[in-house]
């Protein structure tokens, strides 16, 4: 019970391992992306929640390979938000160190985005880069976070918006992982929020290229809501289906020029909501939050009527998501926060605007206006 789909960054490719149990067989996996070759060593980092579940099983699986042979460390960070930082970077770095890694060495990512973008950024840049694998073990870094190269960490913004506000992956690396391993099994630990939350981004992919994506949805989540044991078959074929989607746009622009902006279709907005209810949400509702109100805007700017903006505001509200902001936000907090957004370009924005029938536009130098449509749409109110 298993596909495999190849992630392509210019001359480089990698395997996109999904099935169901196949944690078991990860040494095999990690040979075969390490050309046949065991690494020297191997630090294991995961979220503080997987660390005695999925993470014991990924080592305890590379132990039971009598041929790996490899030392094998372990480090677990708290994977939220704030803690999405240097601090969580350092850590890693810290183990790393003391692991003894060399460049023959392999750190393997075990958990969500925020696990698989701290872990791979710190591939990138201890000893200016050794190889990492990914062990998604969320829905999100299923069909997302843990494929297509961005790795990353969050900075600080307390100086320019206040305290408690973050500036997301502002520090960061394009360093693709030499395999991703996503067993469909990790799914069924996750809480429903934390699995709904993976949605967003599968609605987002089924909106920019493949609507078959999207009647998968509901019913993997009535699947997943059931008494019933998982289909593990339905998810592999959503989770499949849905990174096949970005992978086929990375492989087109690997690093972020141009058609891979596409992507951030709702992230513009959601990384700006994020920077003030980074405790509040998780990355996939500011998504589906981000998703409405790119609606909006583009509404607003005409690229979709105002039929297709509240048709996707409905689909976001059928899945579960809120669809509107947690707390009260001012426009004017939250455009400043879009302003750190990793795609203005000379102080103006790029957005991402969704079309009527499918698709979407790459919005450069964007009317700000646009920006605020779509903010007031989900709830933030103009300074008086």
């Amino acid at each position: 019970m298993t596909r495999e789909l190849i992630q392509r960054m210019g001359n480089e490719s990698a395997p996109v391992i999904i099935g169901s149990g196949i944690l078991a067989s990860i040494s095999q996996h990690i040979r075969r992306a390490n050309g046949g070759k065991n690494p020297s060593k191997i630090l294991i980092v995961s979220d503080e929640a997987v660390a005695k579940t999925w993470a014991s099983v990924v080592e305890q699986s590379l132990k039971n390979d009598a041929a790996m042979g490899a030392e094998i460390s372990q480090v677990s960070i708290l994977a939220t938000e704030p803690n999405k930082s240097a601090h969580s970077w350092s850590k890693v770095m810290d183990a790393a160190v003391r692991a003894d890694l060399d460049r023959q060495g392999l750190i393997v990512a075990v958990g969500g985005g925020i696990v698989t973008d701290i872990a791979g950024f710190c591939a990138a840049t201890y000893l200016r880069g050794i190889a990492w694998v990914a062990v998604p073990a969320t829905l999100l870094g299923m069909v997302d976070a843990a494929i297509g190269g961005k790795t990353g960490m969050n900075l600080p913004l307390a100086e320019a918006l206040g305290e408690k506000h973050w500036g997301k992956n502002l520090a960061g690396a394009f360093w693709p992982p030499s395999a991703v391993v996503a067993d469909s099994q990790t799914l069924t630990s996750l809480s429903l929020r934390n699995f709904r939350a993976g949605l967003a981004e599968c609605l987002k992919h089924s909106m920019l290229v493949d609507g078959s994506i999207e009647p998968l949805l509901a019913s993997t989540l009535t699947i997943y809501t059931s008494s019933e044991p998982v289909d593990q078959w339905k998810m592999i074929d959503l989770i499949a289906r849905s990174a096949a989607v970005k992978l086929d746009i990375v492989a087109a622009d690997p690093r972020e020029a141009n058609q891979r902006m596409l992507l951030n279709l709702g992230h513009t907005f959601a990384h700006a909501i994020e920077s003030q209810f980074s405790s509040e949400l998780l990355h996939g509702e500011a998504v589906a939050l981000g998703l409405v109100a790119a609606a909006a805007a583009s509404a607003a700017s005409g690229r979709m009527t105002a039929a297709g903006a509240g048709s996707v505001r409905d689909r976001v509200a059928a899945l579960g998501f809120q669809v509107k902001l947690p707390q009260s936000a001012t426009v004017e907090t939250l455009e400043k926060a879009a302003g750190f957004d990793k795609k203005r370009v000379e102080g103006s924005l790029t957005l991402i605007l969704p079309k009527t029938g499918g698709g979407a536009d790459i919005v450069r130098q964007a009317d700000p206006e646009l920006l605020r449509v779509g903010l007031r749409s989900i709830g933030a109110v103009d300074s008086v």
